[in-house]
């Protein structure tokens, strides 16, 4: 995987590095370096021009993300990319939206 920004990716590893051990200590073992650099550049950095912000505002951003922030931002990414990529024949669709025999639907009313 490509990392954007790799320059800048560069200056601020380390920073990474120590946020990610952050994570780590409080249990967060699945977030990577290049998910809180992907995290920073699409949401912390989104409406700036990532190529003028200074080390301090780079720094400040990584620092200031918390791991909730980064697992929702993974979450729903996951769902728009559909990392699942379920396959289902047309047989299993239309099953799927096909009517509830009257028993079963009476019962759901109740």
């Amino acid at each position: 995987m490509a990392i954007p920004y790799a320059s800048l990716y560069e200056k601020v590893q380390i920073i990474l590095k120590n946020k990610i051990e952050e994570f780590h200590y409080f249990g967060y073992n699945s977030i990577t370096e290049q998910e809180l650099w992907e995290y920073c550049i699409n949401k912390t950095w989104r409406k700036r021009d990532i190529q003028s912000l200074r080390l301090y505002e780079l720094t400040s951003g990584i620092l200031n993300v918390s791991a909730s922030e980064i697992i929702n931002y993974l979450q729903v990414n996951g769902l728009k990319q559909n990392l699942f990529e379920v396959e289902i024949s047309n047989d299993e669709l239309s099953n799927l939206f096909q009517q509830l025999p009257s028993s079963l639907s009476e019962n759901n009313e109740k």
